[in-house]
């Protein structure tokens, strides 16, 4: 199953969120497995993976990702969402979502903003 069952949620994307989505969808999940999905769609999007594990107490998805779109003052963060089916993907703005996740990631972000060089957050 490919990632063209892709749902966003968010009433505002980024342009750079939208190019991550584009290039999510042209990925086959199921050949090339969620992580390597993942780390081609952020390097087309030039983002970068933040991270991605099992979201195993949460009923609509089995994992989740953190990925980091833009750079500087105009960086975002979505969550990336594979659902319970292994094929549809559903993708949120971090600053918006309720996801248990969106708080990690979002922390995540803000530290490596503090650690690293800007535009060193990347691959």
């Amino acid at each position: 199953m490919d990632a063209r069952n892709i749902v966003t949620q968010s009433t505002e994307m980024p342009l750079e969120a939208v190019e991550f989505e584009l290039a999510l969808n042209s990925q086959d999940i199921a050949e090339s497995g969620f992580e390597t999905a993942l780390r081609r769609a952020a390097e087309t999007a030039d983002g970068s993976v933040l991270f991605h594990m099992p979201a195993l107490k949460q009923r609509d998805c089995q994992r989740v990702a953190a990925v980091s779109l833009g750079a500087g003052s105009e960086t975002h963060t979505v969550l990336v969402l594979l659902g319970r089916d292994g094929g549809s993907v559903r993708i949120e703005n971090a600053t918006d979502s309720d996801n248990p996740f969106a708080g990690i990631a979002l922390s995540y972000r803000g530290l490596l903003d503090l650690f690293q060089p800007t535009g060193a957050i990347h691959g």
